[in-house]
């Protein structure tokens, strides 16, 4: 009887062996994924549960799990300190800027990835120099332009720097926008579209992402901005989040609650942003990757 001899390649043979090496090593980077994970959410969770536990009770500071569970501090951060002023004050001015200065990103950077004109490439040198400058150099023109403007302790005075865009942002998209085939706009104004039609139909869907990873960025900026604020805006009542909890903890000494409820309200803070990056985090890898290749 003749015997069949496998056809099977080599490569195609188990191996238990590499198997094996395979899965000790995944079992190894799991585990240090998961320590390196637990030690950078540990102090989170620490502070987490010092502002649940209350204050008569004693509780350790290496366990995050409350001694007596309490929503005091909560409570006086909405009752006594009026955190949520502050929250919805913070709310309406990022959500501006955010509108505002995404929308002038995508314009200046299509403009300078799709448009020929003089002194294109010096202006995009500019917009990289402006990347390099410290942001402590900027903020003294740019507290007397907005004095001469009679925008002091106004928020348009917060809104308005932002018009422009930001010279990363700018750059982020101007270099996302050199890979859209310029030929789909060449037959949209052959068809007779304007350059805003262009624009909004052509250019914006193709730039979903790279638009979604500038606002988050430009969402981060101005939700946490912490010295701007604290410049323009004088009068407390119409103060933002991050310059309430500065001065709110500033009053420890004074105020034996102030300590207290300021932990809670940056971690109120947080949500949002934390929010929508864990929404608009796979857009970027991405957009990034994109942007350098470009």
């Amino acid at each position: 009887m003749q015997t069949q001899t496998s056809t099977m390649p080599v490569s195609k043979i188990y191996h238990p062996l590499r198997f094996r090496r395979s899965t000790i090593a995944t079992i190894i980077l799991t585990s240090l994924a998961i320590i390196l994970a637990v030690l950078f959410i540990w102090p989170f969770l620490s502070v987490l549960a010092w502002t649940l536990n209350d204050v008569d009770a004693s509780m350790n500071s290496l366990i995050p799990i409350p001694g007596r569970f309490t929503l005091h501090v909560y409570q006086l951060m909405l009752s006594r300190y009026r955190f949520q002023d502050y929250l919805l004050n913070s709310l309406w001015t990022s959500i501006a800027i955010t509108i505002l200065s995404t929308f002038a990103s995508a314009l200046a950077g299509f403009a300078l990835a799709k448009y020929q004109f003089p002194g294109r490439n010096i202006l995009f040198t500019i917009v990289l120099a402006v990347m390099l400058l410290p942001l402590g150099t900027m903020l003294v023109p740019s507290f007397i332009v907005m004095r001469d403007l009679g925008l002091v302790n106004n928020y348009w005075g917060l809104i308005l720097p932002t018009v422009g865009g930001g010279a990363f942002n700018i750059f982020l998209m101007r270099q996302f926008m050199l890979g859209i085939p310029t030929e789909l706009m060449e037959a949209a104004r052959i068809d007779g579209a304007n350059e805003f039609r262009i624009f909004s139909h052509i250019v914006a869907p193709n730039t979903k992402a790279a638009m979604g990873v500038v606002a988050t960025l430009v969402l981060r900026g101005a939700w946490n901005n912490l010295l701007w604020p604290q410049i323009i805006i004088s009068d407390n009542a119409k103060q933002l989040i991050m310059p309430a909890i500065a001065r709110v903890n500033e009053l420890g000494v004074a105020d034996p609650y102030a300590r207290i409820v300021t932990p809670a309200a940056a971690i109120v803070a947080a949500i949002i942003p934390l929010l929508l990056y864990s929404y608009t985090q796979r857009y970027f890898v991405s957009t990034l990757t994109g942007a350098l290749k470009s």
